[in-house]
């Protein structure tokens, strides 16, 4: 009788930890990274990576005074041309504002069609020492 109750609790304990792996390997599936997923998020790192690199280059010199700093936020979309364009550039300095949007606009950036709609921001801080 114990033997048989024994050869019960372990069939039961078996069938609960088979459910629950089930259980966890379901859910896992549901948040997995798609192949299509890490395309998308290595294009749109490249993406931030060329916006970055264009908003380097720009001579803040004339904007900010020796000691001081000043953070931006630019706020891009891909249209549905595939162009990266600025919607918003928010920072207290309005001519170093207009100096990024205006070279953002000379850029042209491009994205894949997968980007389409997609909101980029990055930070960037400028800094005369």
């Amino acid at each position: 009788m114990i033997g048989n109750l024994k050869i019960r609790m372990m069939k039961a304990i078996k069938i609960a930890f088979f459910a629950l792996a089930c259980l966890l390997l379901t859910a896992n599936l549901g948040m997995a990274i798609t192949p299509e997923k890490q395309k998308i998020e290595k294009e749109k790192s490249m993406l931030l990576n060329k916006i970055r690199k264009s908003v380097t280059k720009i001579d803040f010199v004339d904007f900010i005074e020796v000691g001081k700093s000043e953070v931006i936020v630019l706020r891009c979309i891909v249209n549905e041309n595939n162009r990266v364009v600025v919607s918003k550039v928010i920072g207290f300095d309005e001519e170093l504002k207009q100096a990024v949007r205006k070279a953002m606009d000379k850029k042209i950036i491009t994205a894949s069609s997968g980007l389409v709609g997609e909101e980029l921001a990055l930070q960037f801080k400028f800094a005369m020492q």
